[in-house]
Formats: C-alpha cells, structure tokens, sequence
C-alpha cells in the first residue's frame, strides 16, 4: 500500500514529465480514430513499464494489465485520447497558450491530452511501486470518444472478460476552480442522441395553398409543441434536453414543398427519461401530422445510449481517497449535460467518473470544452494523478 506522503514525493517528481508529455499530445493532436501517433507513443511508454499493448482496434487502441503477481482485486483506469475536428487560437482567455496544436483541424479543446498525460503518468507510479500492491490495474486507453464510432464497444467486451471489481475515469471541467475535484455519486454526465423526422406534405403552387398539404406549417407546428415534451414528460426534479437544431423544407417564396426535415437532440440522465423522451417526440410529431394531413417519415431517432451514473460505494471510497490525498479539495458539482462513453463501462463495471477543476482566471484557463480558446491550468494535472493513485492504492491494498 502506497502512503499518502510517498504519493506527494512519486507525483512532485513526475510533474516535469506530466506537464511536457501533455503539451507533447496537444501539439500533435489527432482527431477520433486516427491517434496513430498518439497510441504509438503510449505503447512505447508502456513497454517501458514492461505493459504491451493489447490491441482491440490496431493501431490506434489498446489496453495494459499491470500484475502484481499477488492475489487482490481488479481495478480499471480508463482515459481517452482523440482531439476535436476544429482550428484553435494561439490565446486563451488571457494570453499565449504554453500548447497550440500543429496539425491543422485537430484540437485538443475538450482535455483529452490532459488525460492522457495523467494516466501515463499514474502507470508508471503503479508499475515503479507494484511491490507494494496487491491484484491487477488495467488501463484503458480508448480512441475516437468524440465520435462514432468509438472504440469504447471493444473495451466493454474486454471488460466483460477480465470481470475488474471496478473502474475509475476522469475529464477535465472548464467550469470547476483549479484544485477542486468532484466525485460524487448518481448523474454525472447525460447520454445524447440525434433525431431527423421527413414530414412529408403535398407540394403546390404558392397561391394555392388549399390544393397543397403544407408540410412546412405542420413542421412549425411540430418544433414549437416539441418544447413541451422537457416539462411535461420529464419529472420536475430531473433534467433533460430536446433541442431542435434544424428545419429545412422548400427553396423559394412561390413554391410549396413536398417534404420538410426537423432535426435535433435530446439529452438525458436515465433510461426512464431517455423512452419518456423518443415517445414525447412520437406523440406529437404523430399527432399534428394526423390533424395536418401530413405522414412522417422517421429517418433516424435517437437509440438507447449510456449516461454516466457514478456508483455510490465506488464514489465513497474515491471521495474518502481524494480528501485523503489532497485535503479540501474535494466538492460538489452539479451534473454536467456533455455526453461520454464511459456510461457504457459503467453498466458493466461499477465505476466513478470524476471531474477535476481547471478553471484559473489568472492563467486564463476556463473556456468552454470546445471552445478554439479552451486551455488546461497545467498545474492542475497533479491532481488528477495523486487521486487515483490513492484510490488505486486504497482499493488494492
């Protein structure tokens, strides 16, 4: 078992290594499911460590078993690794980045860099003290979380095989102070999902509307009553999201078209919500379109997806850990409505998602996730390696 004063010394020497791989990673972003160099430099880190890949998705995702060759529990440490498909700007909220990326259309403004950094550096703490542990820590280092689709399926069966008695993520949070950590447990992230509904009318001259079945009207009809669906179908103590984001019928001021597209998104903390959701969106797509004359086609609806819900006896031990290692930084955060695949390992793992503060208005750090100005307070990071290493060391030992 690792002693919380050995933790400060093992996380104030690897700081240098931490904060220059980070900007290594941020630099050389790489959009989701091409981390090829990404998953490169992992893997020969790893080996180092005497870790081999064990590639689920080749070249760009694997995982690693640290054994301690004593018998204990199992535990899973995931973090992902793709940047975002957009440009970013040289400044943050203040000033010149420490980081800025130099391929053109890839950005690391959601902090995945940061996370890959982070659990690099917990690995080689765990594969440097493995003496003093008991069982097994898989790492978990997933490709293409941003987009579809991932390789997060992969590592679910993976885990369903190797049966670990829990799993840790973490994300950095724009919107909590530097030097805070939350983890606490139900909700913590939402699950999303997309929506493209055809109506389909009859076409006609402008001047005619009584010889045309107007699928642009029954369209609006349908986006504005679809604000009802939140308040009505959701509990009041709950949250949810249906936003319509497009509608798209006709091409000029004379012509009434034969069809009009309503697209969108909803977001959602449970399953419960997530069905109330899609039969909100039937009942009233079904309904005006049955008193407009109109018939919809569903192109696509949105499917069941995986909100992050924390454990509660997993988040304890995580919390205990956390106020353990860094007294005082431990507090309370409201959900976050952003979307993550770690929900999916969750349903078969019991696991806790933690977020860790990064917010410093004198750094300038504190941008929306997404943002072409979103910046990582590096200092931070720290943190979000001496809390696992707690958490794995209290857990293990």
């Amino acid at each position: 078992m690792l002693e919380t004063k050995a933790i400060h010394d093992i996380v104030a020497a690897l700081e240098p290594k931490l904060v220059e791989e980070r900007r290594h990673f941020h630099v050389h972003a790489e959009i989701s499911g091409q981390e090829v160099e990404t998953a490169a430099y992992v893997a020969a880190e790893m080996s180092k460590l005497g870790m081999e890949p064990r590639w689920l998705k080749e070249p760009v995702a694997a995982w690693y078993l640290l054994d301690t060759g004593r018998p204990g529990k199992t535990l899973a440490l995931r973090a992902d690794m793709d940047a975002l498909a957009m440009p970013e700007e040289n400044c943050n909220l203040k000033g010149p980045k420490a980081a800025v990326s130099q391929n053109e259309g890839a950005c690391h403004a959601c902090g995945h860099d940061g996370h890959t950094a982070m659990l690099l550096s917990v690995a080689r703490a765990l594969a440097e003290n493995k003496d003093k542990l008991n069982g097994r820590v898989i790492f978990i280092f997933e490709s293409g979380e941003e987009a579809s689709p991932s390789s997060y399926p992969l590592f679910v069966e993976m885990l369903k095989a190797e049966k670990p008695d829990a799993i840790w993520g973490m994300h950095v949070y724009a919107f909590m102070d530097s030097g805070t950590i939350s983890a606490q447990a139900g909700p913590r992230m939402a699950s999303a999902g997309s929506f493209n509904i055809k109506i389909i009318g009859r076409g006609g001259h402008g001047s005619r509307p009584d010889q045309s079945i107007n699928p642009v009207v029954t369209a609006s009809e349908i986006v504005a009553k679809l604000n009802s669906v939140i308040p009505l179908d959701i509990p009041a103590d709950e949250a949810g999201v249906l936003a319509v984001t497009s509608i798209q019928g006709g091409e000029t001021w004379n012509i009434i078209p034969d069809t009009c597209t309503i697209r969108g998104n909803i977001r959602y903390f449970s399953i419960q919500n997530f069905e109330r959701i899609v039969q909100g969106i039937r009942r009233v797509v079904d309904g005006l379109c049955a008193a407009n004359n109109c018939r919809a086609e569903y192109v696509s609806m949105p499917e069941k997806g995986h909100p992050v819900v924390n454990d509660p006896a997993v988040s304890k031990m995580a919390a205990a850990a956390i106020e353990k290692v860094w007294p005082g930084s431990l507090v309370e955060e409201p959900a976050w409505m952003a979307s993550e695949s770690f929900g999916a390992y969750q349903e078969v793992v019991p696991g806790v998602f933690v977020f860790l503060g990064t917010r410093n208005e004198e750094l300038g750090s504190g941008a929306a996730h997404h943002n072409v100005k979103f910046d990582l307070d590096e200092r931070t990071l720290s943190l979000g390696v001496g809390a696992p290493l707690q958490f794995v060391s209290d857990f293990l030992g």
